[in-house]
């Protein structure tokens, strides 16, 4: 169950993106109309946050558990007043935050966490996640999430660069929901080694149509395919697993703090190869940026082998005590065989 609904922020994504190509193909001549739709749905989502309510563990730690209360039977959809339910999650989050308070040092916070990044259930989980980023960024998923119509032409697509792009997201859409089940059964490893292979073997096809242009032959079709694959492996693995992943490595009482530092790297990154990516194309041609993609795929596979530790079937205190060299060591190796 962790594994889908920590997708479930990648499958809203997804959709939104796909609406966003469906609007670019049908108003294909009016960029200016599918900007003012946007940013409707802008503002229709900055007005439905105004009455959201604040979360019940931030409510407690404000000494605000009526607060707490009346919001947890909201979501628990429970109206008696004063049910054992309630007020046992009520009493467990009081004692999580008096554990964090005891816990806590006299210092500063900003010097609280500097202390807790030397340590390494921290340090590890954040290298780990930070590269796995890295290979997620360089091996192109974003660049034609970003460029989908512009890619298309220049990958050789045959079909109107912008029903490529629909179909582009439409792909990722149902990938993230068959990938929803696909990583509370094999895990994360499996599907992530099969990700980078196929992100691979797509990238290179794509750098081969390049050099071999199949634009006007009967084999005009491959690189709509290529595309159209290299998204569905993408989103089976290095699309999503790094956004899944950083919600399950790290300690909770860091986890805010080191996974929006993961966060904020990974779409460091984001902006360099977007910006980059037209100057590599103009540089070193369509076929080499093709090819430096697959090269980066292919080295993430190394990546996941023999770095990324497999999370499925492990409690988050399993995950930490892995990271700190405790008992889940020797459950790591099973698993990694698997």
């Amino acid at each position: 169950m962790r594994g889908r609904l920590t997708l479930l922020t990648a499958g809203c994504t997804g959709i939104g993106m796909l609406l966003v190509y469906s609007l670019g193909y049908m108003f294909k001549e009016d960029w200016r109309y599918v900007c003012t739709i946007c940013g409707v749905f802008t503002g229709v989502s900055l007005i439905t946050v105004i009455p959201l309510p604040e979360s019940p563990s931030w409510l407690v730690g404000k000494k605000r558990p009526q607060e707490a209360e009346r919001y947890l039977k909201v979501i628990r959809a429970i109206k008696e007043d004063n049910h054992p339910e309630i007020r046992a999650e009520i009493k467990a989050l009081e004692d999580n935050v008096a554990r964090f308070r005891a816990t806590s040092s006299s210092d500063s916070k900003k010097a609280s966490k500097m202390m807790q990044l030397k340590k390494p259930e921290v340090y590890k989980p954040l290298a780990i996640m930070c590269t796995f980023f890295i290979f997620q960024q360089f091996s192109g998923i974003f660049v034609i999430i970003v460029y989908a119509a512009s890619f298309s032409v220049e990958a050789g697509v045959a079909i109107d660069p912008f029903l490529s792009a629909v179909l582009v997201g439409l792909t990722r859409v149902l990938t993230t929901i068959l990938m929803s089940f696909i990583s509370d059964k094999f895990g994360r490893r499996p599907p992530a080694l099969f990700s980078g292979f196929g992100m691979a073997c797509c990238m290179f096809g794509l750098a081969a149509c390049a050099v071999y242009s199949v634009a006007d032959t009967q084999y005009n079709w491959i690189p709509t395919a290529l595309l159209v694959s290299f998204i569905f492996t993408a989103t089976l693995g290095f699309l999503t697993l790094p956004f899944s992943m950083n919600a399950e490595v790290y300690p909770t009482k860091i986890r805010g703090f080191a996974s929006g530092l993961t966060i904020f790297f990974g779409y460091t990154m984001s902006f360099i190869i977007l910006k980059s990516y037209p100057t590599m194309v103009s540089a070193i041609g369509n076929e080499n940026v093709f090819l430096f993609f697959g090269l980066v795929s292919v080295v993430g596979i190394a990546f996941v082998y023999f770095f990324l530790p497999e999370t499925k079937g492990r409690t988050l205190q399993d995950i930490e005590d892995y990271f700190r060299g405790g008992k889940g060591k020797e459950l790591d190796k099973n698993d990694s065989k698997a």
